[in-house]
């Protein structure tokens, strides 16, 4: 897609330092990582969303549990924070992709979510809902 800085990667046109290349997958380290090793996982072709959709997302998540074993054979460290946001959610490159950081006790990564205590009639309600969408 013209303009996708991630599609210019995934087709040679802009450098990055690349980790990981399977056919449909491409991994490469962040260009302003928040640790050492914080990687991205993308699918080759242009996207917006990777959930729900053919084998790209697939393939994606697999390329995802193999940079990060990778990763955890050269860094060492104590455990992953692995998160993407899709929809109007995820910022200014409308390429859908993962971010895999490497982390450590203690490091500085702050990803906070505000919690709220769990409503049982609520939670029962939803998790019917929701399997029975997904039969």
């Amino acid at each position: 897609m013209y303009g996708c800085e991630f599609c210019a990667i995934a087709d040679g046109a802009r450098g990055a330092h690349v980790v990981y290349d399977d056919d449909h997958t491409l991994a490469v380290l962040d260009d302003t990582p928040t640790r050492e090793g914080h990687t991205v996982v993308l699918p080759k072709t242009h996207r917006e969303e990777l959930l729900g959709t053919d084998e790209a997302g697939k393939s994606v998540f697999r390329a995802v549990d193999a940079v990060a074993g990778a990763l955890r054979e050269t860094l060492d460290p104590d455990g992953f924070s692995v998160f993407y946001t899709s929809g109007p959610l995820v910022g200014s490159v409308r390429h859908a992709y993962v971010h895999v950081v490497p982390r450590d006790d203690g490091d500085d990564v702050s990803l906070a979510l505000g919690r709220n205590q769990l409503d049982h009639d609520d939670a029962t309600d939803l998790a019917a809902r929701v399997r029975d969408a997904s039969e």
